[in-house]
């Protein structure tokens, strides 16, 4: 026997049992309150059956016409709005999650941005080192340095430096200024600044040490030609 087949028969029992009940109750009152004979109780039996199949039949008409059709739409009704809040939802949660950048977009873009800074900084200690030294170094002395502090820029000091010479119009203070302003434009520290400009320098400042240049790299002295200049880095 098939699962519908099944379905089918327990229905109709449960549309027959009621009704024979109340059919069979009906006859009995009859009989024994009424006090007719079998054959009109018989009859009241029958025409009960056929008033309560007539009930269900009208009850179940008015059901799938009017009330199971209604309950339908507002249930799609009901189906509808949920579904397009759900929607709203999902396009909300969607789109702060294309939104959310990740930590490595992110990180990139802190990276992008501090490497574009350092270039700037770089570019502008070069051209003041250009526009500083021009007067007191030869062309290939003044190419050698810049690139000198290109590679200072990225690290403590160069590994390899063949030193550079300058005019004997500047005094070590005026070197130690210079080191001390391209310094302070990468952040360096002091002892680093010091040991690069000992190293490039080593002619002009052989007989000093470099604890002293770090030291006295930043006092000042009245006749110097190099000033100290704080804000190279910052020049717009």
């Amino acid at each position: 026997m098939t699962p519908q087949k099944t379905i089918y028969i327990t229905v109709y029992l449960l549309l027959l049992i009621p009704t024979l009940s109340i059919a069979l109750v009906t006859r009995i009152f009859s009989l024994k309150v009424m006090l007719l004979d079998g054959f009109s109780g018989n009859i009241i039996f029958l025409i009960t059956c056929i008033l309560c199949a007539v009930l269900y039949l009208i009850f179940k008409t008015t059901i799938d016409g009017y009330i199971l059709p209604f309950l339908c739409k507002c249930s799609k009704t009901e189906l509808a709005v949920a579904e397009s809040a759900t929607r709203e939802v999902t396009n909300i949660v969607t789109k702060q999650e294309v939104n959310l950048p990740s930590y490595q977009e992110h990180y990139d873009a802190v990276a992008e941005k501090k490497r574009i800074e350092a270039e700037e900084t770089l570019q502008r200690v070069l051209d003041y080192t250009m526009q500083t030294m021009v007067i007191y170094m030869g062309e290939a002395e003044l190419d050698r340095l810049c690139s000198y502090i290109t590679e200072y820029s990225l690290g403590d000091t160069p590994r390899e430096v063949s030193p550079v010479s300058v005019d004997s119009a500047l005094k070590s203070i005026d070197l130690m200024h210079f080191g001390w302003n391209i310094g302070k434009a990468f952040g360096k520290k002091r002892i680093h600044t010091a040991t690069f400009i000992k190293r490039v320098f080593a002619y002009a400042l052989h007989d000093i040490e470099v604890s002293t240049i770090e030291r006295k790299m930043s006092h000042t002295e009245s006749e110097c030609r190099i000033k100290l200049d704080g804000e190279i880095g910052n020049i717009l």
